[in-house]
C-alpha cells in the first residue's frame, strides 16, 4: 500500500469487492524491511502507529461483520467520517488482500497466531560500576518487582554501550548489568564522580520487546 500517516478514525471504511464495510485497523511492519511482499503468519511483526512512503506495510483488517473475499482481492481504505463537501480526498489507501481470517471465533482461535508486537522503554540510573563490564543500576524496577522476569533483557547506557540485565543487586530495586564489550573510558570516568554526587543527569534505558 502508498504510506501516509497512521492518524485514523476509529473505524475506516474498506471495500472489497461489491462491499464497503466499517472496520478497525492495526498497521505492523516486518522486523527487517524487505523488498518483499509476501505474508507469512509464522514472522515476527513490529507495531507502527506512524509511517512513511517508503515503508512496507502490512495493515489487519476486523471488519463489523463478515465479508466474502478471496485471496489478492484488491482492498480500499476511505475516511467515511470526512466531510463530503471537504476538497482534501476521502481515499486513504489501497492494497491486495494477502490473508484471511474464516473462523467464527478467529479473535480466539487464529488472531493469537498473529505475531505483532511493540518495543516498551523505561529509564533509570546507573548508581555505579562494579567493575569495567558491570554496572549497578537503580530507579528501573519497583521493590517488590521480580528482576529474574527481565533477565538478559537489553539495557542502553546513555553514552552508548549496550549490555542485558543479569538479575538482581540487593533487596531495594537495583539490578547488575553486563556490558560485554566493557566500559567506555569516559563511562568509567562518569560513574566514579558519581561517588562524589549524589545527582546525576546520566541514565540509561532498558528496551523491553513485547511479544
Amino acid at each position: 500500500s502508498s504510506g501516509i500517516n497512521a492518524e485514523w478514525p476509529l473505524r475506516p471504511g474498506v471495500s472489497i469487492g461489491h462491499e464497503t464495510v466499517l472496520s478497525t485497523i492495526t498497521f505492523f511492519k516486518r522486523e527487517v524491511q524487505s523488498s518483499e511482499s509476501h505474508f507469512n503468519m509464522n514472522d515476527h511483526y513490529l507495531h507502527q502507529d506512524t509511517f512513511t512512503e517508503e515503508d512496507k506495510i502490512f495493515a489487519l483488517l476486523q471488519f463489523e461483520h463478515p465479508v466474502l473475499c478471496v485471496k489478492d482481492s484488491m482492498v480500499i481504505i476511505s475516511r467515511l467520517d470526512m466531510d463530503i463537501n471537504t476538497p482534501a480526498c476521502r481515499l486513504a489507501f489501497y492494497g491486495k488482500l494477502r490473508h484471511t481470517f474464516t473462523s467464527p471465533d478467529f479473535s480466539s482461535e487464529e488472531l493469537p497466531n498473529l505475531k505483532i508486537y511493540k518495543y516498551k522503554e523505561r529509564e533509570g540510573q546507573a548508581e555505579r560500576m562494579n567493575d569495567e563490564y558491570t554496572v549497578i543500576g537503580k530507579d528501573l524496577f519497583k521493590k517488590e518487582t521480580d528482576i529474574d522476569l527481565f533477565s538478559h533483557l537489553k539495557v542502553q547506557l546513555s553514552t552508548g554501550e549496550t549490555g542485558k540485565i543479569e538479575g538482581s543487586f540487593g533487596q531495594s530495586g537495583k539490578f547488575k548489568v553486563y556490558i560485554q564489550e566493557g566500559l567506555q573510558e569516559g563511562t568509567k570516568l562518569l560513574l566514579a564522580s558519581k561517588k562524589k554526587k549524589e545527582k546525576s543527569t546520566d541514565c540509561d534505558s532498558a528496551l523491553i520487546p513485547l511479544l
